[in-house]
């Protein structure tokens, strides 16, 4: 290729070798000759990275996955024509009943991926502060509490959580998620500095 990126550095005129599938050795050209035989594929104008890795993807390609979590395969296949090869789902403040089925789906993918890998789940809501709502629907924004969790049903494939950290009952639910192991991030917040320095 004309120039690849790694983690940790640019090189130019470079030499990616793929055996069975998989990325054998990188590096460049004069480091990395090509075996013999190997068919070669030149593509001078071209740089190569790492697959993108996105945390929030709420659909695609004419699907959202709110409105129908089943949707996440397709988008999942469609995905590495751009770029990316694994990314999280996302749920936005929705009725309990559609972060259930958003889980099964992701349960029920099958192990080897046939796109870009479904990570696990990311749940943007429902405990936002509604003076932030934005795109959400106010009418799906709660108050963070263990037992409006506990609604939402089963969270082994959820990876990460956005809520609003100044809200009554957050720090309950930042504790639970992460003794989950689930991350925490602030969003559709208001939350003062201190606040957000707490949560």
């Amino acid at each position: 290729v004309g120039r690849l990126c790694t983690p940790t550095e640019a090189l130019e005129r470079a030499v990616l070798c793929v055996e069975g599938g998989c990325i054998r050795t990188v590096g460049p050209q004069e480091a990395r000759p090509i075996p013999p035989g190997a068919p070669v594929l030149d593509f001078p104008d071209l740089c190569a990275v790492p697959g993108f890795v996105d945390l929030q993807v709420n659909g695609g390609f004419g699907c959202d996955f709110t409105q129908d979590p089943g949707s996440i395969p397709t988008v999942a296949r469609r995905l590495p024509a751009f770029g990316v090869t694994a990314f999280l789902p996302t749920i936005v403040s929705s009725p309990p009943e559609v972060v259930r089925e958003a889980v099964e789906v992701v349960r029920g993918l099958p192990p080897e991926p046939t796109g870009a890998r479904v990570l696990g789940l990311h749940l943007e809501g429902p405990f936002l502060n509604p003076q932030q709502a934005g795109a959400h629907n106010p009418a799906h924004l709660r108050l963070p509490s263990l037992e409006a969790l506990a609604e939402l049903g089963p969270l082994e494939p959820v990876r990460l959580v956005t809520l609003a950290p100044e809200l009554p009952g957050a720090d309950d639910v930042i504790r639970d998620l992460r003794q989950r192991g689930i991350v925490v991030a602030a969003g559709h917040t208001a939350a003062t500095y201190e606040e957000a320095l707490h949560a």
